[in-house]
């Protein structure tokens, strides 16, 4: 039988981002990070009616020789992060660029790239579980 794994109950507000191209008449294109979204409430027909970009996590900072390690490979900030399951969430880590923004703020204080693969936890569908760093912006 195999151990429960649920996230704590005390939670932080994360939001993801991944670089898209987008076209402006007259402007032409620029890339943009623009907030993973998924539906929330559809109606009977399966039309979303509401979406949120705001997801509740564990979030955990490192401390002792893996942030000493951490610390050494250039990054300032690092911590393990474990949030329910969400399709969209865990295909963005696994094949884009995404950032993650802790406690929904889109400033370089707040702002972290992923540090290890996003472990779909126990192949269940009931965790996703990664790394994440901040790294000194220059």
């Amino acid at each position: 039988m195999a151990a429960q794994q649920t996230p704590r109950k005390r939670r932080t507000l994360v939001k993801f981002a991944i670089q898209k191209s987008v076209y402006t008449q007259g402007q032409g294109a620029s890339t943009q990070w623009l907030t993973i979204q998924v539906p929330i409430v559809k109606d009977n027909d399966g039309n979303v009616i509401e979406q949120t970009d705001c997801f509740y996590c564990e979030w955990l900072g490192s401390y002792g020789t893996t942030a000493i390690e951490q610390q050494a490979n250039g990054a300032i900030d690092t911590a393990r992060v474990r949030l329910p399951y969400v399709a969209e969430i865990l295909e963005a880590l696994k094949t884009k660029d995404v950032k993650i923004y802790k406690n929904g703020k889109t400033d370089a204080q707040n702002t972290y790239q992923l540090n290890s693969s996003a472990d779909n936890y126990l192949e269940s569908n009931k965790m996703i579980e990664f790394q994440v760093k901040r790294r000194e912006e220059k």
